[in-house]
């Protein structure tokens, strides 16, 4: 048996915390992606509107898009 397989290695030191900076741009991306999330299908609901003449879609696709986007938001800040 040789000396370094009986030998373990120290654990590693943890590392620093990100900067207030980064933190920072990394929750404002997570709030605009929400907010794309919105209105990119209350658009999409839009245009389906405007396309066939009925009002149905642009409520349906605002109200899918604010689901979507406050469940994207949830699922990123439960770490």
């Amino acid at each position: 048996m040789t000396e370094s397989s009986s030998q373990s290695n120290p654990p590693a030191p943890p590392d620093p915390p990100p900067s207030p900076l980064l933190e920072a741009m990394r929750i404002l991306s997570h709030i605009t992606t929400a907010i794309a999330l919105m209105l990119v299908s209350g658009g999409i609901g839009y245009g389906l509107d405007l396309w066939l003449g009925w009002t149905f879609f642009s409520l349906l696709g605002f109200a899918g898009g604010g689901f979507l986007g406050v469940r994207h938001l949830i699922q990123q800040t439960s770490d």
